[in-house]
This record gives structure tokens, sequence and C-alpha cells, in this order.
């Protein structure tokens, strides 16, 4: 027998990054990327120049004077003393809740009116086609503005629900108040005892949540269905309101009435704010309609006829046949018009209404003279928020595509494959599979997992935004370089993790790991963890967290569980 040696590969030469295939991809992209490092420091150190040419400096220290001015409306403490990193928080809330509620209301609404335009009602059909023609030909702005004189001129004044000659009545059952200087509703009273309510509010979730999975698979043994969501709903609202009744009613309600010349208790909304949020819902639900009814119409007519013959009713075709067909051509536009309505909200000032266009690009502009900095901040807080909503939403796009031959693709490398001698290779399942399985993935872990990562995202952005400035809590823009990028790093890596956990995305693995790194690079830097929950010392918080996150890891990759479903992976045998 006789050795054949293998001939040698030829050596590297410098000439091999432009010349070989292997290698010039990746040379094409460091090179591009390097000469967009080099654009962006050259146009940064440019600005920085003719600033100081004009007499200004580059820094963010403003954000720590005083800002000297009101907002109308706001969600946490804050007056004329406060700082402008505070006035920017609040005007940032301010964004968030138009933001937030403008969206749901525009998905109800758009689901309704996209779902009632393909009626068969010919009435109900037309008149939602004219609601969606002429809101969305109509430019937003004029419909805020239009909102806005509704409010202001048809409402009537306080005065006018005075006395017996009073000319104007408040609304259901004299709860709500609708007046030319705002709304006024209702606000929730919590006396003693009304932790225990919103305990058993909770816990009735999770055993609806745990009726509906068992009742899944009930269907899956035996065929037969429950009626899921009114059982749901009973647990809910039976559970709570019999803590409620127990607990001796521990929850009331602060009602408006007229004191004076104006109203006084219930809570207190702006017309500006109405205004907003009403016209930016209705502009975008007319898009978000036409949305829903291309996604129905893309479904073929067989697929309901075939529901129909198997004696399926009209209300569960949709739910099982229909929609979940339609989510993959409803999902990607409607991550578009989220979007556009959150940066729509950009208009408030138009209407008075102080979101952080008015605070931090209007008057802390105005008065610190600081036009790049402010402006560089307000496109980064657009942008970060564009980009979460973008990828959550992403992240539901996956959870609702179709169950496909094509769906078993890898993801690339993985933190799972540098264990993969000690745990054995990972085969990815087709999606869906893993749910197939009774016994398989971590569903009860994974809720906890989910806990885990939420709470440490709440503390570190109330701590960071929202907690009040004292002397041994500065101001973001007060802390060390160090503790500013890791503050950053650890915010961006929680949401991360967590958005995939939720998501059951299989990059969570990686995205934890992250999220360890960041924390670790926390604790070098000193930051303060020992602020983040009263009466628990750093030390406690730092060993906390530590541990968690690496159960957390060390869990997912050498669990024992046949399957973690999040991964849609499996072991090889």
């Amino acid at each position: 027998m006789s050795d054949t040696a293998q001939p040698s590969g030829p050596s590297f030469r410098i000439d091999m990054l432009w010349n070989d295939s292997r290698y010039r991809s990746t040379f094409i992209q460091v090179v591009a990327l390097f000469l967009v490092i080099l654009a962006v420091m050259y146009l940064f150190q440019n600005v920085v120049e003719n600033l100081a040419a004009l007499g200004k400096t580059f820094g963010f220290d403003f954000m720590t004077q005083p800002a000297g001015y009101d907002i109308n409306q706001r969600l946490i403490d804050y007056t004329s003393r406060s700082t402008h990193s505070t006035a920017a928080v609040v005007g940032i809330l301010n964004t968030l809740m138009v933001a937030v509620v403008g969206c749901v209301l525009a998905t109800l609404i758009g689901v309704t009116a996209g779902v009632a335009r393909l009626s068969k009602n010919w009435v109900v059909a037309r008149l939602m086609t004219v609601y969606i023609e002429g809101v969305r030909n109509v430019p937003v702005l004029i419909q805020i503005l239009l909102f806005a004189a509704i409010f202001d001129e048809a409402l009537p004044a306080p005065s006018a629900f005075r006395g017996e000659d009073a000319t104007a009545s408040m609304w259901l059952g004299e709860m709500v108040a609708a007046t030319n200087r705002g709304f006024y509703f209702p606000m929730p009273v919590w006396l003693e005892g009304s932790f225990w309510v919103v305990v058993a509010f909770f816990a009735s979730i999770l055993g609806a949540v745990w009726f509906g999975r068992w009742a899944n698979e009930r269907q899956q043994d035996t065929g037969e269905a429950l009626p899921v969501l009114p059982i749901q709903a009973g647990i809910v609202a039976g559970g709570t309101l019999l803590v409620f009744l127990v607990a001796g009613i521990p929850i009331g309600l602060d009602y408006p009435a007229l004191k004076g010349f104006n109203f006084q208790g219930g809570l207190y909304v702006r017309n500006s704010y109405m205004a907003l949020t009403l016209a930016l819902a209705l502009y975008t639900g007319a898009f978000i309609a036409e949305n829903v009814r291309a996604g129905i119409q893309a479904v073929s007519k067989g697929q309901t006829e075939a529901a129909f013959a198997l004696g399926l009713r009209p209300n569960r075709t949709m739910n099982l046949v229909i929609l979940p067909q339609a989510l993959r051509v409803i999902i990607p536009p409607l991550i578009s018009q989220y979007l556009n309505l959150t940066k729509n909200s950009s208009l408030a000032l138009l209407v008075g209404y102080m979101d952080v266009t008015g605070t931090l690009m209007g008057i802390t502009l105005n008065q610190t003279g600081k036009e790049f900095e402010t402006l560089f901040l307000g496109m980064a807080f657009y942008l970060s928020v564009s980009l979460s909503v973008a990828a959550i939403m992403n992240l539901y796009n996956e959870q609702v595509k179709l169950v496909e031959r094509t769906s078993a693709v890898g993801m690339g490398f993985s933190v799972l494959d540098l264990f993969a001698g000690v745990t054995g290779k990972w085969e990815v399942l087709k999606k869906g599979d893993a749910t197939m399985k009774r016994e398989y993935g971590i569903r009860g872990l994974l809720n906890l997992f989910v806990v885990f990562y939420a709470v440490a995202l709440a503390l570190m952005v109330d701590y960071t935004f929202l907690a009040e400035i004292t002397a041994t809590r500065p101001s973001y823009f007060e802390w060390s370089g160090a503790k500013q990028i890791a503050t950053l790093l650890m915010l961006i890596a929680l949401f991360a993790t967590l958005a995939t956990c939720l998501f059951k995305n299989a990059r969570f693995i990686d995205l934890a790991v992250m999220d360890l790194l960041a924390f670790i690079f926390a604790v070098a830097v000193g930051w303060p963890f020992g602020q983040l929950v009263e009466g628990v010392s750093g030390a406690a918080i730092v060993a906390i967290g530590l541990g968690a996150r690496l159960a957390i890891i060390g869990y997912t990759i050498f669990g024992e569980r046949p399957n973690l479903t999040f991964f849609h992976r499996v072991r090889r045998a």
C-alpha cells in the first residue's frame, strides 16, 4: 500500500481578496463599511467645526438645565423647574400614548370596515366604501384640524351643564362630560384590598389561557369543540368579580363633577389629544381596511366552500380557514401603517398637543439654541420606535406564515453550534411541527423567561428615563460615557431578547447571550444596580440577574425536554 499525499492548496495572497470568489464578497462589504464609517466621521467633524465657527459647542449638557416651561398634559410628575431631559421624557410618553392608542383603534376600525366592505348587505358595503375612499383621500392634517375645530366649537362650555336650565348633559348616566375644554372620564380609586383584586385578575387570565390549551388538546383527541371564548371570558370576569366582592369592593370610581367654572375630579383628557388620536385612527384605519379586504380576497373561495362542506359554521370558517391564510397578506402592509401613524403623530403641535416635537424639538430647541443636538435626539427617538415596531411585527409575521414544505430553513451560525459536541447536532424542524407534539416544548418555563426579561426591561426603563432626578440619581446625560453605552446596550439587548422569547423566535438563544454580555459589561463599568429596586442591594440584584441569565441560557442549551418549541429545532438522536 502507498499513501498519496493530497496536493496542498495555493498559499494566501493579498490579491485573492478581490480576485478569489471565496473572499471577494466579504472583502467588498468590509471596505464598504469602512468607507461609510469614514463618511459619517467626516460629516460629524464638519458639523462640530461649523458649530465652533458660530461660537457654539457640541454637547448635551443643556439637557440637565431647568426647562422653565409648562406642559399641558403629562403622564409623570413635571414642573417648570424640571430639566430639559424630563421635559423630553414627558413629550416622548405623550407621543407613545398617541401611537399605542391610535394603533389599537385603527386596527379595530380597519378590521371592522374591511370585513364590512365585503358584506352582502348593499347598504353596509356602500357605507364602508364611502368611509374608506373619503377618509384616505383627504390629507390627515386637514382631518386633525377638522376634529380640533369640532371639539372646540361644537361641544358645549362647562357653564352649559349648570343649573336647572342646563342646555347640555353628561353622557352614559352622568359619567362622561364632553366640553370644549376637554373630556372628563371616571377614574379608578384604589382602596385597601385592591391589590388582591389585581392578583385575581391576572390569575384568572392564566386560568383562561390554561383552559384554552386544555380545550385545544381535548379537541384534537376527541374532535369535540368547546365554546372557548365565552368560557374564558367567564373565568376572567367571574374570578375577578368574586374576589372583588369578597374583598369588600375595594376599587371605586371618582366621577367628574361641575364645581365652580369647570369640571373637577375624574380623568381629564384634552381636546387636542382626542382630536389627534381619533383623526389618526380613522385615517390609518381606512388603509388597514383595504389591507384586510385584500387579504381576505386573496384566499380562494374554494377554501370557504370546502369548509362549509365539512360543516364548519361561518365564524369558525373565518377563524380557522380564512384568517390564518389572509394574515400573510395583511401583516406586511399593516407594519407600514403602524409606522405611518406613529410618525404622523408629529403633527400634534398644530393642535396644541405637546409631544416630543413640541417639547424637545420645539421649546427646548428655541430656548437653548441647540438645534443639531435636539433634532438628533428627536430623530434617534423616532428611528428607535420605528425599528422596534417593525421588529415586533416582523416577528409576529413569522408566526402567522403558512406551514409549507419549504419552511424548514436554517438560520446560519448560532450559539447552539458551539455546544453541538456535548448536546448533539440540531435539526431544523418544519414550521409548526413542534406544536403538533403534545409533550414537546417548554411553554411553562418560557412564560417565566418572558416575565424575567419583561421585569428587567421595565426596571431599566423606569430608572433611566422615568425616575426623579436627584443628587444620587443624576440625569442620563450626566453619566459617564461607559455607563451611557452600557445602558443603551442593556436596553437594546433586553428588548430584543424579550421580543424573540415572546414570539418563540429561533434567535432567542443568541440574543440571550448578547444580553448576558451587556449585563457583564454594565457590572464592569460600575452601573448603579443598587438604585434599581428600593431596599435591595446592588450585590443582590447583580447576583439574581447573573444567576437567572445563566440558568435561562443553560437550560435552553442543555435542557432535557425533547424540543425547545421556540427554536423550531430538535436534537438528533
